[in-house]
């Protein structure tokens, strides 16, 4: 079948040298130069962690995570790329493979791919990740062997379609409807066809006891992880939202036991910076939730401007953050069917991918995070041809209205073009919420002023 695939070229392979090596030259570099700015941005954050430096090395362009990957492929190892987090990274690993996540956060892939999709509403996320495969433009794209890809929505569907081109595909349907019988079962099996093909890749078998320390590996991460938003609760969090992200999105490229001690030593340095009273951002910061599209590094227009702006944004709800490491593996029966079976539930159940329907969990959740951490306001981002989200937006805003939550809806691309306009918006939700938040402490304090026992004269 591999055979048969590098033959025939069912969309768009490079055969006839269609893309300059001008054009290649130039994606890489403005690429490799967006990523720097977007590091060298966040390291002049205040009070930012020393321990943060490690993620920004994993996440870079072209970085030490790249060169790690490389040698392995040198000595017969198998790199497996992943679009979406449904991917259970636990059986890669227990097969003796490495999981990447490849959904491309850069500006300048976006050209490639629109010079022969000729879609212009397509969502530049997959733009951008097509892209970056047709002109060798991200190293991570040239160290791949297979690409597991669920398909979560059309673009992501046609675009695992188009890699086809380059590189094996194994595509996952997603069973839409989450409710009835056969649910469960449909994604089991997608499961266990993921594992006869990863089988077949590596030349291994899937055996219990590696499948069981993977699993116990991935639930220490979590572990890490739950004790590091932690410190997004406080009132003047130590950690940016950028940062967060940043950790997150390392977990999906690096070996997993050391990203985890890693973010265990960062935990430490954040508790005793929190102690001497450090923190991110500005005092008083409106607390924000980021919640809608994907944000992929390095495009970090949304969140840099929303901190650069007076907010802190103290949770997201993002398939490219939180949703990545939020959900244990819970194991009842130790035998390798129930043990695929538990994790087959963890990548599946708690998902709250607009893709589903219904998808209440999704609205439930972000009520839940905004009292837990108490978000003043939500920003939902959604990405030029993110129907799905953009629906989705509608619904929870209503939700939120009842709770008395605004809510702003960002649409944005892959570029600058609309930076401005963001900011300009953004700004005005950041001093409404200081606005809102300055009123609610005067009516706290003017309440907690009335004498126990007597009456308050302006009654």
């Amino acid at each position: 079948m591999d055979e048969k695939r590098e033959l025939e070229s069912r969309y768009l392979k490079d055969k006839e040298g269609y893309f300059s090596e001008e054009q290649r030259d130039r994606t890489k570099r403005r690429s490799r130069e967006m990523a720097q700015r977007v590091i060298e941005n966040l390291r002049k954050q205040k009070s930012r962690a020393q321990a943060m430096k490690y993620f920004d090395t994993i996440v870079a362009y072209d970085g030490d995570r790249v060169a790690e990957l490389r040698q392995f492929r040198k000595n017969g190892g198998k790199v497996i790329g992943t679009t979406c987090v449904m991917v259970p990274a636990e059986i890669i690993n227990a097969l003796g493979a490495k999981p990447v996540r490849i959904c491309s956060g850069y500006y300048e892939c976006v050209h490639p791919a629109n010079e022969l999709l000729g879609d212009a509403g397509l969502c530049p996320l997959v733009k951008s990740t097509l892209g970056a495969k047709m002109v060798s433009s991200n190293p991570l794209m040239d160290v791949l062997d297979l690409v597991v890809a669920p398909a979560t929505c059309d673009g992501k569907m046609k675009l695992a379609e188009m890699m086809e081109d380059w590189v094996p595909v194994v595509m996952l349907n997603i069973p839409r409807v989450k409710t009835g019988d056969t649910t469960s079962k449909l994604w089991l099996e997608e499961i266990k066809y993921l594992i006869r093909r990863l089988e077949q890749l590596t030349g291994n078998r899937l055996k219990r006891k590696p499948l069981l320390e993977e699993i116990k590996k991935y639930n220490g991460a979590n572990r890490a992880w739950n004790d590091f938003v932690a410190f997004r609760t406080a009132r003047n969090p130590v950690v940016s939202g950028q940062d967060a992200m940043i950790v997150a999105q390392a977990s999906q490229l690096d070996d997993i036991a050391r990203w985890t001690a890693k973010v265990f030593e960062l935990n430490k340095e954040l508790g005793t910076m929190a102690q001497k009273g450090l923190h991110a951002g500005e005092v008083g910061a409106a607390r924000l939730m980021l919640a809608g599209s994907p944000v992929m590094f390095p495009n970090f227009k949304i969140p840099s401007v929303i901190e650069e702006s007076g907010g802190i944004i103290v949770y997201d709800e993002l398939c490219s953050a939180n949703r990545i490491l939020n959900d244990p593996v819970i194991i009842d029966e130790t035998s390798l069917k129930e043990v695929i079976r538990a994790l087959a539930e963890r990548y599946f159940f708690p998902c709250t991918c607009p893709c589903f329907s219904p998808n209440d969990e999704r609205t439930t959740r972000i009520t839940d995070v905004i009292k837990t951490y108490k978000a003043g306001g939500v920003v939902f981002h959604i990405l030029r041809g993110c129907h799905l989200n953009n629906l989705e937006a509608t619904k929870i805003e209503l939700t939120l209205r009842d709770m008395e939550i605004p809510m702003l809806k960002l649409e944005s691309e892959y570029d600058e073009g609309d930076i401005e306009q963001i900011r300009t918006r953004v700004e005005a939700f950041v001093e409404m919420i200081k606005a809102r938040e300055k009123l609610a402490r005067k009516k706290r304090k003017k309440k907690g002023s009335v004498p126990s026992g007597g009456s308050n004269p302006e009654q």
